[in-house]
This record gives structure tokens, C-alpha cells and sequence, in this order.
């Protein structure tokens, strides 16, 4: 169901404009280009678009995969599918590597071990990249399962930073004394540099060819170099706290999901100043096409200009169960999954749902405030549009 606000019928037809335009991507989004996932909400940015990921709707059930726990978010490229699971009630979580045209696995599922239920991962350079919760980050051969390295990344002991590949180097964080954000070589292990920073918890690094940007409780945003860890600027209201939250880089700013008020900041790039605000804290992060964002509060999927970020052009809600999941834009439509399990592909320029699937399980929102299972959330590339559903692993194509 779809709920349409007239006053902003001309901003609307412009976001469709906006959309139609931003569909080829440039070269330097190489996930968008080549159609592939490599990182939570798909590329480096974190900002869940993919051009090519998936054909147009309406989709078909490819295969389904049961895997017992709790799956992560996917990372998609040589036709193969990463994910890690939590492994049951001892510690640790476990890598597949599944085909993405069967659903069958391709390697045996290796242990990451760890002291906690948590893991995340990344790819690129031909290798998928995992941390576990200890901070042991290891890199394995896509094609045959291979492990190339291994590194125990020092000076913390809790870690929850997703990793993000982006130009031949890995970034990640970590915490327990303060925090850490590391950049570690992809093709060696060995560490590059570390910067400090005032938490290190939960936020995986938005990486552009210019910055590295990372965020944590009370709006603590940081920007470094990508090649150096220089601190370029650092946004703090002043307050302190544990916790964050990973942020998006689109639209021009970095879309923060920690405040200390109670609406959130959209930073400027360069300088690292609040230029808007929007939403509010708890909510997944937001995905975008162009100028457009989408946007996913009180268990509703919005559509907003990024200018205007507090003025809906469509809501869009469901069959009512809570929607739930980060949204990602594939393709040219808007992908959302619920409470009750079902996963929508809804019209960018209406909010209509055009299509809409049942998983058969539960679809559970990302955790970004606890290691008790993996992050999850949805990938579209080469092909398909893989939905982690509690314990199961749904695949839609043509």
C-alpha cells in the first residue's frame, strides 16, 4: 500500500527524472558496473544502489538454501554468493561460499571461530575478506576456498566493523580501549596504518577515492585519507558513549545514524558541517538512486528528495507487518523486506509495489547494537537478489 503526498507532485516528477538518469553508473562505481556486491549494502559507499544487480521484476525463486542460524548480508562476484552464519549456541560463525545459479556450495563452509556469534565480510582483488568478533581478519581465494592470510589486527579486543575493501586495501574497526580504525593491505595482511577514534564499535568505514569516513554515538563522525589515515575533520557534538552505526555516503554528504539530537545530520564531505537533517536514531540505513533517497522509520519505507529529506514523496507500507530491512535500489526499483517475511520490489517514481515474494521465514532487521549473530541484510548482483530470512538463504532471478 502506497500513500501519495500531492504537495510534492512536481519535486516527485523530478526524482523520476533524477532516477532515469542515474541508472549507468560512473567508473568508479564498480559494483554498480559490474553488477557484483561487495560490501554491506552492496559497494564501498554503503549506499545500496546497484545498476545491474538483478533484472527488472517480477522475479522467480531460484532456490532456497537452509542454513540453521542466522545468515549475514551477501557479497556477490564470480557467480558465487558469501555469507556468514552463526554457527549455533558455542561461539562462532562460519563462511559459505554458495553458486549462485544452484543455491549449492562451491567450497566446504570454513570456521571463523571467535569468542562471539558476530562475523562480516567484504570482497575484491579475487579474494573475500572475513573478520570475526577477535579481530581476525582473513582473506581466501574466491575461486577454490584457498586462505592467502590471516592477520590479528592489535591494540583492541572487541570487534563489530564490518570490513570494506575499496582500491586494494581493507577498513575496518575496533574497540574495548577507545577504538581503532585499521587499513590493512588486501593482497598481504600486513597493517598500513591505524588511526584512533573515540569508539570503534559497529561502524563499518564509507570508503571513496578521497576519504574514509566512520561514525559513532553523539554524531562522532571522522574523515580520514584513504592512503595515509590522516585525519582530514572530525564532527562531534561532545558527548560520550559507546556504540554506532555504519553511514552512507550519497547525494554529495555522509548520512549519519547516530545523534546526540533527535533527528540526524547529513555532513558535508569536504568539511564534515551538518547541512541537513532527517530521520531518526534506530532506523537502517538509508538507500539511494541519484538525489533520491529511500529511507525505512516506523516500520514504513519512504522516498524523499536528499534536499529534503523530512518531506515524503511516497510512503509506501506494506501488507502492515513491520518493514524492516536496510532498502536497497537495484536495477531501477526499490527493495524492502518484512517482519512477516515477505520482500517487496516497489515503482521509485509511485511507491507501488510492482512485486513481492514469500520467504517463508522471518526477515530480522540489521543488529547494529550487539555480536549475538552476524549483520544481515539484503544483495542483488549477477543475476539474483538474495534474501537472508532467519536461518534461510532465498534467491529470486530470471
Amino acid at each position: 500500500m502506497a500513500r501519495r503526498s500531492p504537495i510534492r507532485a512536481v519535486l516527485a516528477a523530478a526524482a523520476v527524472t533524477t532516477l532515469a538518469l542515474t541508472v549507468v553508473a560512473t567508473p568508479a562505481e564498480a559494483a554498480d558496473a559490474t553488477g557484483v556486491a561487495v560490501a554491506y549494502q552492496i559497494n564501498a559507499r554503503h549506499d545500496g544502489h546497484s545498476a545491474a544487480g538483478v533484472a527488472a521484476p517480477p522475479l522467480d525463486e531460484k532456490w532456497r538454501r537452509d542454513l540453521g542460524q542466522a545468515v549475514s548480508y551477501p557479497v556477490i562476484a564470480d557467480n558465487k554468493a558469501f555469507v556468514t552464519v552463526r554457527t549455533g549456541d558455542d561461539y562462532g560463525t562460519s563462511l559459505y561460499a554458495v553458486d549462485t545459479r544452484t543455491g549449492k556450495d562451491v567450497w566446504p563452509p570454513v570456521e571463523l571461530g571467535g569468542t562471539y556469534y558476530w562475523s562480516a565480510l567484504t570482497l575484491g582483488g579475487g579474494r573475500v575478506y572475513t573478520i570475526n568478533g577477535d579481530g581476525r581478519l582473513t582473506a581466501f581465494a574466491i575461486r577454490t576456498g584457498r586462505q592467502l592470510w590471516q592477520t590479528d589486527l592489535p591494540g583492541q579486543y572487541a570487534f563489530s566493523s564490518a570490513p570494506t575493501y575499496h582500491a586494494g586495501l581493507v577498513y575496518t574497526g575496533g574497540a574495548g580501549s577507545g577504538g581503532t580504525v585499521y587499513a590493512v593491505d588486501a593482497a598481504t595482511g600486513s597493517l598500513v596504518w591505524t588511526a584512533p577514534v573515540a569508539n570503534g564499535d559497529h561502524s563499518s568505514p564509507a570508503v571513496t577515492a578521497t576519504g574514509v569516513y566512520v561514525s559513532y554515538a553523539c554524531e562522532q563522525s571522522y574523515r580520514f585519507d584513504p592512503a595515509t589515515g590522516a585525519t582530514r575533520w572530525v564532527h562531534s557534538t561532545g558527548c560520550s558513549g559507546g556504540g554506532g552505526k555504519t553511514p552512507v555516503v550519497a547525494a554529495g554528504g555522509l548520512w549519519v545514524r547516530e545523534s546526540f539530537d533527535q533527528t540526524l545530520p547529513v555532513l558535508a564531505l569536504g568539511t564534515g558541517q551538518v547541512r541537513t537533517r532527517f530521520g531518526s536514531s534506530g532506523m537502517p540505513a538509508p538507500a539511494f538512486s541519484g538525489r533520491t533517497g529511500f529511507f525505512v522509520t516506523g516500520g514504513e519505507l519512504h522516498a524523499a528528495d536528499a534536499a529534503t529529506p523530512d518531506q515524503p514523496l511516497w510512503t509506501f507500507t506494506g501488507d502492515g507487518s513491520q518493514l524492516r530491512t536496510a532498502p536497497i535500489v537495484v536495477n531501477g526499483y526499490v527493495y524492502v523486506g518484512s517482519q512477516s517475511g515477505r520482500v517487496y520490489a516497489v515503482d521509485p517514481a509511485t511507491g507501488r509495489a510492482v512485486w513481492s515474494a514469500d520467504t517463508g521465514a522471518e526477515i530480522t532487521p540489521p543488529d547494529e547494537h550487539n555480536v549475538s549473530s552476524p549483520l544481515t541484510g539484503l544483495a542483488a548482483g549477477q543475476g539474483v537478489l538474495l534474501v537472508p530470512a532467519s536461518g534461510r538463504l532465498v534467491a529470486y532471478g530470471r
